[in-house]
């Protein structure tokens, strides 16, 4: 038997899938199997696929489109390993993936899936200085309040998945994070390696592009399992919390797109059934806004920020009251920032912004002294806030 079966689902992205497959064959752990499943492709897929075929741990065969899930369901069918993981087509893994989470399996037995860190790239191919830290909640409860892990970072037991329906075909986002949920339900253990073990490419405007469709997945997938009469009591606990969180995330991803009516209705729909959110001047549900700005997506936090307040719904006074502070705040740290990267131009758009949000910091030796510094010469041209 097969130690670890790798599932590459692949839908017309042709050129992504040769660094896809080239980055399972270079791991240092050898005993794998390679199922490459072409979901009815229209590009040259099926020529890059089967120019792996001489290699007898690779496999593939061709489907009609029938969606990410029904892709991977595919590949789960034709797999031999102990072991599985799956690889989006325009990811890579880094080489020591397997032998890391393998380590931590034969340390802890009783897991059943263990994850690593996600490092984010762009389209093309450059690291950026973001990462999905991969960690799990101190609780399996704590999973319905949102997705931890990039599915490329995981690696699973074969007999757990066996466990429970396979991912289901009716979702075409969070399918990943459906499945973590119902195995965390039936008793599956999840262990984490404090490891970078993939890379996760994002594209440019997937952020508003894929407004939503997250958010109906997301709600979808929250139905499914809190709809559950047999649904724990600590679960049951944290259903108003993970839909609220669930509305804070596609309100984020709302003011992205400048949808800006639907993101008010959706901020709304947070604080009434989370009212904690509103607590310390609705400092928690900032932080989580923030959070949104700092996406790798996202490139312009501060104009972003600056357009959620300015869109606000009326139930979030309590946040509106301190718009000038917390973009000060923020304005001024994303000028230290760029500070630090020697981008001075950026540095200087930042605090000028920072000194008319708060003008207090003036006083700030430290503000004061980015600020001089920033009108040195600089080879960086960048002016974007």
């Amino acid at each position: 038997m097969t130690t670890i079966s790798v599932i590459i689902p692949a839908y017309n992205q042709a050129h992504y899938l040769a660094e896809a497959i080239n980055s399972v064959l270079r791991q240092s752990f050898h005993d794998f199997e390679i199922i490459i499943v072409d979901d009815g492709s229209t590009d040259n897929t099926p020529q890059v696929a089967t120019s792996f075929l001489g290699d007898p741990r690779i496999h593939y065969t061709c489907q009609k489109n029938a969606g990410l899930s029904a892709a991977r369901n595919t590949g789960l069918k034709q797999a031999t390993g102990r072991f599985v993981t799956f690889l989006d087509s325009d990811d890579h893994f880094l080489p020591e993936k397997f032998a890391a989470l393998l380590a931590e399996f034969n340390a802890r037995p009783e897991l059943g899936l263990v994850s690593g860190r996600a490092i984010f790239i762009d389209a093309a191919g450059r690291r950026l200085p973001h990462t999905v830290a991969g960690q799990w909640p101190s609780t399996p409860a704590g999973l319905l309040l949102g997705n931890p892990v990039h599915v490329g970072s995981v690696l699973l037991r074969r007999e757990w998945l066996d466990r429970v329906d396979p991912f289901d075909e009716n979702l075409r986002a969070c399918e990943d994070w459906d499945m973590w949920l119902r195995l965390a339900l039936v008793g599956c253990q999840f262990g984490h390696v404090d490891q970078s073990v993939s890379l996760y490419r994002i594209h440019g405007d997937q952020m508003t592009r894929e407004s939503d469709r997250m958010r109906t997945a997301m709600l979808t997938v929250l139905g499914k399992i809190t709809e559950n009469p047999d649904l724990p009591a600590d679960w049951h606990a944290q259903t108003k919390a993970a839909y609220a969180a669930a509305y804070v995330r596609s309100a984020a991803r709302f003011y992205h797109a400048a949808e800006f009516d639907r993101a008010r209705q959706d901020l709304a729909e947070a604080v009434s059934l989370d009212p904690t959110l509103l607590d310390d001047g609705a400092g928690l549900l900032w932080n989580q806004l923030v959070g949104w700005a700092n996406a790798p997506t996202c490139t312009n936090p501060l104009g972003y920020l600056e357009r959620v307040y300015a869109n606000l719904p009326d139930a979030l006074d309590n946040l509106r009251r301190q718009r000038r502070t917390n973009l000060g705040e923020t304005a001024a740290n994303l000028a230290f920032e760029s500070y630090q990267q020697g981008n001075r131009n950026r540095t200087r758009a930042l605090m000028w912004r920072a000194l008319y949000y708060q003008p207090s910091l003036l006083t700030n030796r430290g503000a004061l002294s980015v600020l001089a510094q920033s009108y040195l010469p600089d080879s960086n041209t960048t002016t974007s806030q």
